[in-house]
């Protein structure tokens, strides 16, 4: 197909053209310089990616915010991304067997990848030369094929659905593609004004503007000229950069392999670790703010269970306590009722067995938590009328194992 000379993912896909120009590719050099990898990328091109003769990957860290501008990268922050990403990846047979194959290809001598740690490198470049390269040369860039510079990283959403913008220089043209008739037309502004004058050598059986006679042959050979030296300089500049990198294909196959679909074994100790943090990392991480002051003391461990039940409200609309006997449920109900019924000033009920209602009665007042206070005995009379409890936001319900029946007359007017 004709290799266009823009890239945006919506007219033409880069993953396409990388494919396109990785079968005319084999046993010749590739470099890639990208802000981020991901093997996303590496599965849509990773056939004709293997037939390469050599491949040199650059790796650059991009910001994690503003404030990171113009500061040094940090090499683990990028496998932590790059942890992220595998992590995210479904777990199936067709992911295992990829990172199978990534390490294989990142363990050939023909594959190099460096960090790049002097700086941010956000660059992204993609180059391709002719040079049939071995064991004894594999450093050759003497034959500049083509080169594509722009914004797609080396990942799957850079390679195919974000929208990017890529520019392609290349050498060897089609003779139809290097007769451009439009784009010769466009820059007659500069012999109108007497910035060219180009000699006619012979006529063109379809000629282009007055004038020009330039044979195909010779236009070809220009143009190849003009990208040879863009692919030049790039090529340049990505040595430049390669200079000033530290080697990371060890860590990037490390950070592969011990990842879940690596074959690194863990021990029972290591396995065992991870799956406490899987189970508790929501209450690892950072707490909600104290909505302000608290006229209820708990224990440490009472604050625990408060702030789990605080977690578990917010995402269910309910919490239930259950706590062994003597560790302070009631307690522990007082500092979520402070929490809606003060700090929020919701309004409360508080159903309890009638032995504990004075109880309630004093230590809400000791708080100064307002809340009404209902004896669960009275929500088994026939005579109870649940009215004047019915704009209640918050209830809390001590001793609710009362209400495990629920056909007695006590549990359907709860639920009234």
């Amino acid at each position: 197909m004709p290799i266009p000379f823009v890239i945006d993912n919506q007219q033409h896909r880069m993953a396409d053209l990388l494919n396109d120009l990785l079968a005319q590719s084999a046993r010749k050099p590739l470099d890639v310089a990208t802000a981020y990898f991901a093997i996303s990328g590496y599965r849509m091109v990773k056939d004709g990616l293997h037939q390469v003769g050599a491949f040199r990957l650059l790796l650059g860290a991009e910001p994690q915010s503003g404030s990171d501008i113009g500061l040094r990268p940090n090499a683990d922050a990028l496998k932590k991304r790059l942890q992220g990403d595998l992590e995210a990846e479904p777990f199936n047979e067709a992911t295992i067997r990829l990172v199978e194959e990534l390490i294989g290809f990142l363990r050939a001598d023909k594959v190099e990848v460096r960090l790049y740690d002097e700086g941010f490198l956000h660059a992204k470049a993609y180059l391709f030369h002719q040079d049939n390269v071995g064991t004894h040369n594999r450093g050759d860039r003497l034959r500049p094929f083509a080169a594509i510079v722009g914004s797609s990283n080396f990942t799957g959403p850079g390679l195919a659905s974000n929208k990017e913008l890529n520019l392609v220089h290349r050498v060897i043209l089609p003779t139809e593609e290097a007769v451009d008739r439009e784009a010769a037309r466009r820059v007659e502004w500069l012999r109108e004004e007497g910035d060219v004058e180009i000699t006619a050598t012979r006529p063109h059986p379809n000629p282009l503007p007055e004038g020009e006679g330039i044979t195909d042959k010779a236009r070809r050979f220009i143009k190849s000229e003009v990208g040879a030296r863009a692919i030049t300089d790039l090529t340049r500049w990505f040595e430049r950069q390669w200079a000033d990198s530290t080697d990371f294909k060890d860590a990037l196959i490390e950070l592969l392999d011990a990842s879940k679909f690596g074959t690194k074994e863990y021990t029972p100790y290591e396995v065992y670790t991870k799956a406490l943090y899987e189970y508790f990392k929501e209450e690892l991480g950072q707490n909600a703010p104290e909505l302000g002051r608290s006229a209820v003391d708990l224990a440490e461990f009472q604050e625990d269970a408060a702030k789990k039940a605080r977690r578990i409200l917010h995402r269910c609309d309910g919490v239930l306590i259950a706590d062994s006997v003597g560790l302070g449920k009631t307690w522990i109900g007082k500092k979520l009722l402070e929490d809606f019924a003060y700090h929020r000033r919701q309004k409360a009920v508080v159903v309890c067995p009638a032995s504990l209602r004075e109880m309630w009665q004093r230590e809400l007042a000791s708080a100064t938590i307002a809340a009404q206070v209902v004896g669960m005995e009275e929500l088994g009379r026939d005579t109870f009328d649940p009215s004047p409890y019915g704009d209640a936001d918050v209830l809390l319900i001590d001793e609710s194992h009362n209400f495990r029946n629920d056909k007695a007359n006590r549990y359907l007017a709860l639920d009234t």
